[in-house]
């Protein structure tokens, strides 16, 4: 099982196995919610927040200094 943490509302937590997530629907302000089965969390991400999210990478990344879930500081990998 593949594990991710989103934030969750209201000001939660949780860890969400992937392999389980069926679809995501986008709701109003910049809601989504996350389909698991037979269950559903709603998380304060857009689809292009949730996709950074569900990929590790930081969820405002743009693509521009994407490092796949890997760290930059200083210039130098972490």
């Amino acid at each position: 099982m593949r594990f991710v943490q989103v934030d969750m509302l209201p000001d939660g937590r949780a860890l969400v196995d992937i392999d389980k997530l069926t679809h995501a629907v986008p709701q109003q302000d910049g809601v989504t919610r996350l389909f698991l089965g037979a269950q559903h969390l709603d998380v304060p991400h857009t689809l292009d927040e949730l996709e950074n999210v569900l990929a590790g990478r930081a969820r405002d990344d743009d693509g521009e200094h994407s490092g796949a879930g890997f760290g930059v500081r200083g210039g130098k990998w972490v």
